[in-house]
Order: structure tokens, then sequence, then C-alpha cells
């Protein structure tokens, strides 16, 4: 009886210690997490570089697992457009990219879910307008008061060069198009560059997206392209705010209550007006 007893002790230290010991070595293990980024605004220089800022955070961060970019977007600049496609493309080479379009992916905001895996969208969104715009520069002409070392100093270049730059650039965001959709394409070359935007469900049939869907079945896509099952989705534009403090986005140096001493944050040399708090001049 004795000897049972010592057997089912051994049992037990041999199961249960082990198990034990896993759950407190999962409990130091981050969950996996899907990032989020939604792109509402215009891709500009601000926006852009706020954008490649919430990629390379998840890249560098080994619990976000994936990212789902949240569009409703018009588009924006050439190369704010490309900056973002590229540094998406980078990411994508590591972890998966889901693009979901919530109410408009239009030119550049649809150039740029060209470096996505999946691209869903809501039944009601409008896609497409594959193509550039721009405002031609003037006509060269002499002023009499200004002196410049070329005819095109003033403009940069004649029109017929700009107008074929224009096209250049047209037949780069076509080959992304063709190169990130494939096979899936069932709409020619000359249709796509008509510049027209459709809906989703036209979208769809022409193979300019992959499925219509919510934002919550984008993510479960995102976590089964990742292979994860149990995940935490995080706003990455929150992450990276609650990461900085706020002494680093202020020019001015921060009191210990968070306020403003109206003095330069960093040492050096300035034409700066410092009003004194209490209403004098210093």
């Amino acid at each position: 009886m004795q000897e049972n007893k010592t057997g089912m002790g051994t049992w037990l230290v041999w199961v249960i210690l082990p198990l034990l010991a896993g759950m407190l070595a999962a409990s130091f293990i981050p969950q996996p997490k899907i990032g989020l980024i939604e792109i509402t605004e215009v891709l500009d220089s601000a926006n852009g570089a706020q954008i490649i800022q919430q990629i390379q955070y998840a890249y560098e961060q080994p619990d976000i697992r994936a990212i789902v970019l949240i569009l409703d977007c018009p588009g924006g600049t050439i190369n704010d457009t490309e900056l973002v496609f590229l540094e998406l493309n980078h990411f994508r080479a590591r972890k998966p990219v889901v693009a979901m379009v919530q109410g408009l992916s239009a030119s550049g905001s649809y150039y740029i879910s060209m470096a996505a895996d999946l691209i869903m969208s809501n039944p009601s969104a409008m896609i497409g307008n594959v193509g550039v715009i721009a405002q031609l520069p003037s006509v060269p002409i002499i002023y009499e008061e200004t002196y410049s070392t070329g005819p095109y100093k003033f403009w940069g270049s004649s029109r017929e060069t700009y107008v074929r730059q224009i096209d250049m650039m047209k037949e780069n965001f076509l080959q992304a198009v063709t190169l990130s959709r494939g096979e899936k394409l069932n709409i020619s070359d000359e249709v796509i560059l008509r510049g027209e935007v459709y809906p989703a469900s036209e979208a769809l049939q022409y193979g300019l997206i992959d499925a219509l869907g919510s934002q919550s079945e984008a993510i479960q896509a995102a976590a089964r392209l990742a292979k994860i099952a149990h995940y935490d989705t995080l706003d990455l534009l929150e992450a990276i705010e609650a990461e900085q403090s706020p002494e680093a986005n202020s020019f001015f140096a921060l009191d210990k209550h968070g306020q403003s001493t109206g003095y330069p944050r960093e040492s050096g040399i300035y034409y700066l007006y410092i009003p004194d708090m209490k209403g004098g001049l210093r």
C-alpha cells in the first residue's frame, strides 16, 4: 500500500511539475498581436512618415505577427505613396499584410494595397482609379529682370519631358498592379488605365481585390496567414504614441508637472522670444 502511494506521488511530481513549469514559462511569452494601421487621410509627407513609423515599429516587435491596413483614402503624392509601398514590401517579406477597404481605396491608396497578401473590402466601398494626375509646368518665358543659366532653370523641365515622366509613373503603377494581382486580374491593361473607380463587387469580379467582408474578417484572415489562433489587436499609432514621452515631442523643456517651462529643451543659440511666466520680459 505504501509503495502505491509512493508511486502515485512520483507520478504526480513528474506530471504536475512540468505542467506548472510550462504554465509559468507561457506567462512570460507575450501573446501574439495583429497590428492595425488606419490610413484615412491623404498620403503626404507628414502622414506618410507616420505610416512608415508604424510599419517599422510592427516589423521590429516580435509579438506583432501581421498588420491590417484599414483604408479609406483617396491617395496622395507619388513620392510618399511609393515610400509606404516599399516599406510594406519590406515588412511583407517577414510578416503578412492584409488590406481592408472601409470606404474608399483610390489611386495611391490602391497602389499601396499592392503590397498586401490579401485585399478585402466593405461591399459598398469604391476601389481603383489607377493612374497619375499632375499639373503641367508653365511655358518657359524670359524675365528681363532675372537671369537664369538655362531655359528650364525656373521650370525644371519642358512640358514634353514632364509628360513623359508622368507616363513612366503611370506604367510603374500599372506594373505594380499586374505583378501583384497576377492571374487574378480579369481586366485588360487598357481598361485599368482608364482610371475608373469601381464598386467593390465589380472590383472583385475584375480581380482587383480578393474578397468582400468586414474588418473582423480581415483581422481573422491576417491571423490565418500568420498561423496564430489566439491573439490581440493593437492600434499601432496608439502604441507608438504611448512609448513617446511628452518631452520628446516638445521644443520646450517640461517641468515635473508636464508643463512647458518656456525654455528650449536642447541647448543652443536661438532667435527666440521668451516671455516671463508672470508677465514680464526676460
